[in-house]
């Protein structure tokens, strides 16, 4: 393991550990994190350790042993290294074989694919498995030449415009993105000016950049654009349409979770008249790139994506129930000390993901909720559009 390899992408540095502990790749290599790893933006994980394990427990405790060993613990360190190194290939390896037989596996063994997105996904093969799950894989089997075509229809001026502006706004202290004009920035401008072409109905959003550079440190540049190209255009449709009707339909469905979950504070909110655009515009439309540190982050997008993409879905709502700051919410007395005390939200992965996993909430609930909230926006729309037509006719 004396060989490492810089990755740009992830900020991290990893050792390509072949069979039998030689380096080397191949379809059984490992690959292992050097400890002190850093965030998406370059700096230090938030909270150290306690901050939300980017790989499952077992090996994260097991690399946590190793990064203390002593000299006199030099053949303990050596065993629990290769143990790690095991456990870190045996999970890799049933990744591969799932990913190999991707079509029979999501159509009779779902239920097995969730949880090994619970227990977490290795680093080396997440961005194929995030390929695979939201469906991006069988857009690029049908049209392999999809990127390329896109890139040649141009955006208006000022959809490039906003594009430029917000290419040095991605995280610019990480390697990828930090020089002007440079490799990150370019795939960038490319993935954003390609899908607003393709959509000139949609353009282009702010929230979407922060989602594009998340995916493009982990993916190749065509690999982020058909992800992008299905997140936006299928699990995302209307977050970025004017009027932002589905982040309204979300966050309202967030209240009524809220209203199930813990009556006090929604009853709190709703004597100071906070709505949920307040607060969690951010959270939705970037998916908590903007909010979360990205350990979190990485555990949160692995913990629900996978239902999220079966049941085509939003995941917002149901994940943000526990980000709200419950405590501060219910000391609050004034409607902005309400709505800033929403924020931040917990931020560690050992506190966010148990609050998660508690709340009794099950599929059916959900869409019950979304029904509801659905046909309620509807009819609230449906009546202002009469209110203004009466008052143009007056």
């Amino acid at each position: 393991m004396d060989e490492f390899l810089s990755s740009a992408r992830s900020g991290r540095r990893f050792a390509i550990v072949g069979p039998g502990g030689s380096n080397g790749f191949g379809s059984n290599s490992a690959i292992v994190v050097e400890s002190g790893s850093r965030n998406s933006d370059g700096s230090g994980c938030a909270g150290g350790g306690s901050g939300g394990p980017v790989f499952f427990k077992e090996v994260s405790s097991r690399m946590a042993n190793l990064s203390s060993a002593t000299t006199s613990g030099a053949t303990s360190s050596s065993r629990s290294r290769s143990e790690a190194v095991e456990i870190i290939r045996r999970r890799e390896k049933k990744w591969l074989d799932m990913l190999n037989n991707w079509a029979k596996v999501i159509a009779k063994d779902y239920q097995l694919v969730r949880e090994r997105c619970r227990k977490g996904i290795p680093d080396s093969v997440r961005p194929k498995v995030w390929f695979h799950l939201c469906g991006a894989f069988y857009i690029n089997r049908d049209d392999p030449d999809l990127y390329r075509k896109c890139m040649t229809k141009v955006p208006n001026e000022r959809t490039a415009d906003e594009i430029e502006r917000d290419l040095e706004r991605q995280f610019p202290h990480h390697e990828l993105f930090m020089q002007p004009d440079g490799h990150g920035q370019q795939a960038l401008r490319r993935v954003l000016r390609a899908y607003a072409g393709a959509f000139p109905d949609v353009g282009y959003c702010q929230a979407m950049a922060p989602l594009a550079g998340a995916l493009l440190l982990h993916m190749p540049e065509s690999d982020t654009f058909y992800t992008v190209y299905i997140l936006f255009d299928k699990y995302m449709r209307g977050y970025f349409r004017p009027g932002l009707d589905a982040v309204q339909v979300d966050g309202q469905i967030l209240y009524g979770l809220l209203k199930r979950l813990n009556q006090p504070i929604y009853k709190h909110l709703v004597k100071y008249k906070v709505e949920p655009l307040h607060f969690m515009v951010d959270w939705f439309m970037c998916l908590y790139v903007r909010t979360l540190p990205w350990p979190t982050l990485l555990r949160v997008w692995m913990s629900t994506s996978a239902r999220s993409f079966a049941s085509q879905s939003p995941w917002s709502p149901p994940c943000s129930a526990p980000l709200l700051n419950a405590v501060a919410c219910a000391h609050s007395k004034t409607p902005w000390t309400a709505c800033a005390a929403c924020r931040p939200p917990p931020l560690r992965a050992a506190v966010l993901l148990p609050a998660a996993l508690k709340l009794q909430l099950s599929a059916a609930d959900f869409e019950r909720e979304h029904q509801k909230q659905f046909r309620l926006f509807n009819l609230r729309k449906l009546a202002r559009q009469q209110q203004v037509q009466e008052q143009q006719e007056a």
